[in-house]
């Protein structure tokens, strides 16, 4: 049974380089069970590696991960640490749902197949099983009646709703997106992030990379900005985004909403 009083996801000293390039560098963060956090900074600053060494995609060079008291990637064998075989972190990888920009569906299969491919390919439920738990998953987000439909003639929301009840469909104990909305045309956006919401508002651990501060200040639990591979500032949704404390938030912040405005509105551009 998951002890509520400890963090369901903790980050502990997480440093990660590209040859010369130190993409991470000394992260830590943690989320209690039940929270949404949401990851927010400009492009380059570690906040994808972040979320692809929680679910050890990437292997951090130190630090390290654990996921309900579980150290991800690594054991102790007596004092040393040692990496665990790729079939265990695959069996980790189960609890750490991951949801990427690109929905990664396969166009051969349908909705339902898609969703339940995982769970039965991995042994994890059988075919019928699979089946049935697609079905519910598909139905939570709101496509029930395109089971049946193939990539092609789903919407890219309806493609990233697809690839959402895929995650949920091997019960993981959190969830990660990777800026799920960013490769949506934006009349397709609310779509996702109500999904999103209601899995928030459902229990679900998750955390959110994302350009979406509106959602963070409704839905976060907590807010983290990263910049230059560290972790700037970090607090409630609203006091890092309503009253920031550093300068480099405040301008990311102020920017992010001036290219918003912008984008509703072209006439309101500096260029004018």
């Amino acid at each position: 049974m998951t002890d509520t009083t400890e963090p369901m996801v903790r980050v502990s000293q997480i440093r990660k380089s590209y040859g010369k390039l130190e993409v991470l560098k000394g992260v830590s963060m943690q989320s209690m069970k039940g929270e949404t956090v949401c990851v927010i900074g400009p492009s380059g600053s570690g906040k994808s590696t972040l979320l692809r060494c929680i679910n050890h995609l990437e292997r951090p060079d130190g630090g390290l991960v654990f996921v309900d008291g579980e150290m991800i990637g690594y054991e102790l064998r007596g004092s040393r640490l040692t990496e665990r075989t790729d079939r265990d972190v695959e069996r980790q990888r189960r609890s750490v749902g991951m949801v990427f920009q690109r929905f990664n569906i396969f166009p051969h299969l349908t909705a339902l197949e898609n969703v339940a491919l995982a769970p039965r390919s991995t042994g994890l439920l059988n075919r019928r099983e699979a089946t049935a738990a697609a079905a519910e998953q598909l139905e939570r987000v709101g496509l029930s009646d395109r089971k049946d439909a193939y990539a092609r003639q789903l919407s890219g929301g309806q493609q990233q709703r697809v690839a959402i009840a895929r995650a949920l469909a091997m019960s993981p104990k959190v969830l990660l997106f990777d800026e799920p909305t960013s490769a949506l045309d934006p009349e397709l956006v609310g779509e996702v992030l109500a999904v999103m919401k209601e899995l928030a508002a459902g229990g679900m651990t998750m955390i959110v990379v994302t350009h979406e501060l509106q959602f963070a200040r409704e839905v976060g639990s907590q807010v983290i900005f990263m910049d230059e591979g560290a972790i700037v500032e970090q607090g409630p949704p609203d006091e890092v985004l309503g009253s920031p404390k550093n300068e480099r938030t405040r301008n990311f912040i102020s920017r992010v909403f001036k290219d918003d405005r912008q984008s509703a509105d072209p006439s309101l551009s500096t260029a004018n």
